[in-house]
């Protein structure tokens, strides 16, 4: 994803269950487009062994807690 100079930049950073960060995907032009993309990617099935998931705004915001989604997509997981 792609962000111009006028937008927003928030960050998803996944951390595994052994404690080690898993990833982070950059260029969400929203915190709810963030958190959305956290809570599917923790929800579906690629998301086994994923831990935490948490969201921020760059360059420097604080990192959010992004609790697990119940619904994703219009789909009840």
């Amino acid at each position: 994803m792609l962000t111009t100079q006028d937008s927003e930049n928030w960050a998803v950073e996944f951390t595994r269950t052994d404690g080690e960060m898993q990833s982070v995907q950059d260029g969400f032009t929203s915190q709810d487009d963030a958190e959305y993309y956290g809570q599917c990617t923790w929800a579906s099935p690629g998301g086994r062994g994923i831990d935490q998931v948490r969201v921020r705004q760059l360059p420097r915001g604080q990192w959010l807690p992004v609790a697990p989604a119940s619904v994703c997509g219009g789909i009840r997981l």
